[in-house]
């Protein structure tokens, strides 16, 4: 296992979404969580893991500017 640090996608992700207050970011989390789900439930993903859909590290990069913002700000 590598560090988060070391995944570009992850990083990527993060500088997309870093620029966004805490309610646009609750806003973006919505709606990346709904696309997720939908991915997770489509007939077509049955039996892949949940780390393939393109949604997987949008959702890490915005619940964790959730969370630190959350006890920074």
């Amino acid at each position: 296992m590598h560090s988060p640090l070391r995944d570009h996608e992850l990083i990527a992700a993060i500088a997309r979404y870093e620029h966004l207050t805490v309610p646009e970011l609750e806003e973006a989390w919505i709606r990346v969580n709904e696309e997720f789900r939908a991915w997770v439930d489509a007939p077509e993903n049955a039996g892949r893991r949940f780390q393939d859909a393109p949604q997987y590290r949008d959702r890490i990069a915005i619940d964790s500017l959730r969370e630190w913002r959350t006890w920074a700000e």
